[in-house]
């Protein structure tokens, strides 16, 4: 298993105490690179081969200014944006880009469903999936809980459109914390990781402010990890997961990671 952290990535002093702390990867929002200069992102590649750590994963992957689902889904603005952004930072190298984005894929009010999972699968077809066999990363669909969006809040509307799209480079993200908002219930999640259908995976306290996971949580919290961490080790499961969280007190930000860090690795 590759432990990660998501974190901005001009945070530089938190990216070195991560890589202090023992984490493999970080992970950043794609999006914030859009109106980065070149040479920024030049900078933040050499921080990172500087530091030795790498940026492996990505999400955001749209801004919520682009709208990819109703009457006014704009698909040559999508082409222009993901053909700019993957070109832009081809160098960063990441192997796993996560299909989030609840603002940009949200339905509108009136607009049958369907047709909206329709225009999502048509957006990965067209525009993602292209990039993802050219740059050679995987795309990672996320259910959201529906207090994010309205559209892929599962794990099983994830799978059926990964399942109508049938390419290796596009799987699922297992997210616990909006899993658990959805349901208490991991054994889909289970049946997916034995399909090899899991790419990526995100954590955090599902059942307190989406705080970073920590062995002194509830006994609810700390047993939905031990069933989460299970699933993963008895599915073979042995790629990335990162925290997507917040800190119950942003000074400790060394402390806090740390310890979480060290919790997971104990389960």
């Amino acid at each position: 298993m590759r432990y990660g952290n998501c974190v901005s990535y001009k945070d530089i002093e938190s990216i070195k105490i991560l890589k202090q702390i023992g984490f493999d990867y970080i992970e950043t929002a794609l999006s914030s690179f859009y109106y980065a200069e070149e040479s920024e992102i030049s900078d933040f590649l050499h921080f990172l081969d500087k530091t030795g750590i790498k940026c492996e994963a990505v999400n955001v992957l749209f801004p919520g200014d682009i709208t990819l689902t109703g009457e006014n889904a704009d698909h040559e603005k999508v082409r222009t944006y993901v053909n700019e952004i993957f070109e832009k930072t081809k160098n960063i190298k990441f192997k796993r880009v996560v299909f989030g984005s609840g603002g940009a894929r949200k339905v509108p009010d009136g607009f049958p469903k369907e047709k909206a999972v329709g225009q999502i699968i048509e957006v990965i077809n067209n525009y993602l999936l292209p990039d993802a066999e050219k740059y050679e990363f995987t795309l990672a669909i996320e259910e959201l809980n529906r207090g994010e969006t309205n559209i892929i809040n599962t794990l099983e509307e994830a799978e059926y459109i990964a399942g109508e799209i049938n390419n290796p480079r596009v799987k699922i993200v297992a997210d616990l914390y909006h899993i658990a908002l959805e349901t208490p219930d991991l054994t889909v999640l289970s049946r997916l990781a034995k399909k090899n259908l899991i790419a990526h995976c995100h954590i955090a306290n599902p059942y307190d402010s989406r705080y970073y996971p920590q062995s002194s949580d509830t006994p609810d919290a700390i047993n939905l990890y031990k069933s989460f961490f299970g699933i993963l080790k008895s599915t073979g499961y042995n790629d990335r997961i990162s925290i997507e969280g917040g800190l119950r007190n942003p000074p400790d930000f060394y402390i806090e990671s740390k310890n979480s860090l060290e919790f997971m690795k104990s389960l």
